[in-house]
């Protein structure tokens, strides 16, 4: 006859392999067994699309649709960064290249084949884990479009198509030292991401040059708010740590932070949204 020690200890058991093998399915459905392959057309002059969202672990494939060309990482034009390289020509076509398990924000790369990436405008960005990118260009001594809105975690590329200009953060032509970068012939292309936590609000920025002459734009950021489904533990990511979190609250009746489908009861219900969630950062 079993005790009360030890059906104590056969439920405890029981749920340390219910537990187990929660997590292990989670952890194999959140496996990356999918990557993307995501091809990008090489033409005169351009790359296409320019700025795909990919993923850790997406293989990115260029392929010679005209001319040739190259794939150079590092900023446009002359800032070579070593990270991958290949030409795209009639006898080398095409050329794959896969993102880094650790890579994040925008890597960018340009063409340094003649004057394809000063005078053609040839270059990119592969946005790892990022929002769409929001396109901004000079135009003569205004940014077009001047104001613009985005979510939190998108990028924002400024593209000069004439002159002497720079991009620079801050109001009232005073730099507040928080982001400020070149945009010339030799280095037409500024990327930013804008943080995935940034809480919402206006970023002001300018160009130095021109700051009194009325070159300014503002980015209105919608934050990243407090909506953060699965994140039972409310840490900011969704990982096994939420999942034994709802576990250990399982049918319950309560307002929690378990709750995450706030209907009152701790139920799979909860469990199924923490693993439709499981390995992302909000």
């Amino acid at each position: 006859m079993c005790t009360k020690r030890c059906v104590v200890t056969r439920l405890t058991t029981s749920l340390a392999m219910g537990a187990g093998l929660i997590i292990g399915a989670a952890l194999a459905i959140t496996s990356p067994v999918g990557a993307d392959v995501v091809n990008i057309g090489v033409g005169n002059t351009y790359y296409n699309p320019p700025y795909p969202v990919v993923q850790p672990g997406d293989t990115i494939h260029w392929f010679r649709v005209a001319g040739n060309h190259d794939v150079t990482s590092g900023r446009p034009c002359d800032e070579e960064d070593g990270l991958f390289y290949a030409p795209i020509t009639s006898s080398n076509p095409t050329f794959d290249w896969t993102v880094p398990a650790d890579a994040s924000g925008a890597i960018v790369y340009y063409c340094g084949v003649g004057g394809h990436c000063v005078s053609g405008d040839q270059y990119g960005a592969l946005l790892v884990g990022t929002g769409p990118a929001h396109v901004i260009e000079t135009n003569g001594m205004n940014f077009d479009p001047a104001d613009i809105t985005v979510e939190a975690g998108d990028v924002v590329v400024w593209h000069n198509t004439g002159g002497f200009h720079d991009v620079t953060f801050g109001t009232n032509c005073t730099d507040e030292g928080v982001f400020s970068e070149p945009l010339t012939a030799e280095l037409p292309h500024v990327v930013y991401v804008v943080p995935a936590d940034h809480p919402g609000g206006v970023i002001d920025y300018f160009c130095t040059p021109h700051c009194g002459a009325g070159m300014v734009g503002t980015i209105t950021v919608e934050g990243s708010g407090t909506d953060c489904p699965g994140d039972a533990d409310e840490s900011g990511d969704v990982n096994v740590d939420d999942v034994l979190a709802v576990i250990t609250v399982w049918g319950q009746s309560c307002d929690c932070s378990e709750d995450v489908t706030d209907d009152g009861q701790v139920n799979i219900d909860d469990l199924l949204l923490v693993l439709s969630a499981y390995g992302q950062s909000c």
